[in-house]
Order: C-alpha cells, then structure tokens, then sequence
C-alpha cells in the first residue's frame, strides 16, 4: 500500500512538474545556450558555441561595476529592512488582537499598490520640487534643492519600500512560534527588557531573519521597475543592463551571460544567508 500510494502521488505531481519544466527550466536552458554563442541574433548569423561572452563580461569594468552596484544596493537594502523590520515586528506581535489585522494591512500596504504607482509616488516625495525638499526649504534647513532622486539612496528607498512587508512577515511569523512565558521568566529573573531581546527573543528570531533576508535579497536583486524609474540614466542595475542587452542592442548572448552570472551568485549569497542563520541559531541558545 505505501508504494502505491507514492506512485499515486508522483502522478499527482506531474502536471506542476510538467508547468515547471516548460516554464522554468527550459527558458533557463535557452539562456544558457544562447550564453555560449555570439554574433547577430537579429539576422540569424549566429557562430559557434564560445566563452567569449563571459570573458567580455568579466573582464569588463563597467559590466563587473554595474555587477557590483547591484549586489551592494541589494545588501543593504536587505540589512535595512533587517533593522527596520524586526521593531515593526515586535510591535505587531505586541499589540492587543483588535489592532493586529490594521497593523498588519498598513505593513502590506505597499504590495496593495502597483510598483510602478509607488515608484512615480517616490518621484513626488524625492524630487527636486518634491515633498522632503520643499519642506527642508520651507524650515530653512537647506537653501536650494539636494538630488535624491535619480541616485542609489533613490533605488535604495524605493526598493526597502516594496520587500519590506516580507521582512516584517517573516518576522512576525517566527516571534508568533516563541512562548510567552519565556519573556516573562526572563523577567522575573531579573533581566531587563533589553536583555530578554537580545539573549532570549532575538536568537528565537534567527530563522525569521534569515527567511527575511533571502525573501528581500532575492526580491531586491531581481528588481526592475524601482531601478529603472528612480536609478541614474542608463542602465544602473544588473536588471537594466540585461534587458538592455536583449531589446535595444540585440546582444543576447551578453545579456543571457548576465542573466545566468546574475543567478548563480544570488543563489551562492542565498545558500550563504541559509547557512549563517542555520549556524547562528543553535550558537545563539547554546550561548544564553
């Protein structure tokens, strides 16, 4: 009976690995093939399989700056939603029932608005006759205009704005699994509220964390719209540079290069950030 009953349920996964493979791995297989080949993509005239598309990217200063950029905008929007999220998180938690669902609706927010609505919404509060610069002028803190919009702070805001609630959910999700009780033992024994966060609550936190910070990172890395609207002119993101590549100078083996480097080191800092929170969780108990 249990080797019938698996048979059957490899039968009932076929159709989602059938829409997996059509969908996601055959275009990753497509990329990678057209990685290894260079010429005309728009005529046809395409030469033999070659590794000259990765040599161009990697020895390329301006693609492994724009590469660069990419990768430290991402963890630092990651390590902002970290700092900004678990307060947010604490305080949901905190709250009586009655105003944990408003809380929780005004966290998630942002994802009930379309990215390219809260990316132009970003214009209006960031640009030189915007919301922050007009008021800095009006209290006499500055005397013309500083240039916020059209920067890395720009993508950095824009992008925090967006994966936020997922650092906050994710949070919340694993402060939900934690005792009471243990907060108010801590207590008791006479430990301050700042010590049952940091050697109680915080290391019950760290798969949250880390579920948080692989859930921004992926989602900041990926970006597009947010890059594209408030970034500097050209292309700024590795998501630009791609989609440069393909639609408006016809290299798809430059952009099919960048697309697979850009997914094979997201996955590298992904397992990374699983594997520190793995280890530090265990750390962090056996230490308090």
């Amino acid at each position: 009976m249990p080797f019938i009953a698996r048979k059957y349920a490899v039968w009932m996964l076929a159709p989602a690995l059938l829409l997996i493979l059509a969908f996601l791995v055959t275009p990753l297989f497509d990329l990678l093939r057209y990685s290894f080949l260079s010429g005309d993509f728009a005529t046809g005239d395409v030469g033999d399989i070659t590794l000259a598309n990765y040599l161009h990217v990697l020895s390329d200063p301006y693609y492994l700056g724009i590469i660069v950029r990419t990768f430290l905008i991402s963890i630092i929007v990651t390590l902002v939603t970290m700092v900004a999220g678990l307060p947010l998180a604490a305080l949901i938690w905190r709250v009586p029932t009655f105003w944990r669902s408003p809380l929780t609706i005004l966290v998630l927010s942002p994802l009930l608005v379309s990215m390219v609505a809260s990316s132009y919404g970003w214009i209006v509060i960031l640009g030189n006759k915007g919301v922050i610069n007009n008021s800095l002028i009006a209290m006499g803190i500055i005397s013309e205009p500083i240039k916020l919009l059209y920067t890395n702070t720009a993508i950095v805001v824009g992008l925090v704005h967006v994966v936020l609630p997922f650092m906050v959910l994710s949070l919340v999700a694993s402060l939900d699994r934690i005792e009471p009780n243990l907060s108010e033992a801590a207590a008791m024994l006479g430990a301050n509220r700042a010590r049952i966060w940091w050697h109680v609550l915080l290391p019950l936190c760290i798969p949250g964390i880390g579920a948080g910070a692989t859930l921004t990172f992926a989602l900041s890395i990926s970006a597009y719209v947010t890059p594209a609207v408030l970034g500097p002119s050209g292309p700024n993101f590795i998501t630009t540079l791609i989609y440069q590549n393909f639609v408006n100078l016809y290299e798809w083996g430059v952009g099919s290069t960048l697309a697979l480097l850009l997914l094979v080191s997201a996955v590298i800092v992904i397992l990374a950030i699983g594997l520190t929170t793995s280890k530090m969780g265990p750390a962090r108990r056996a230490a308090t």
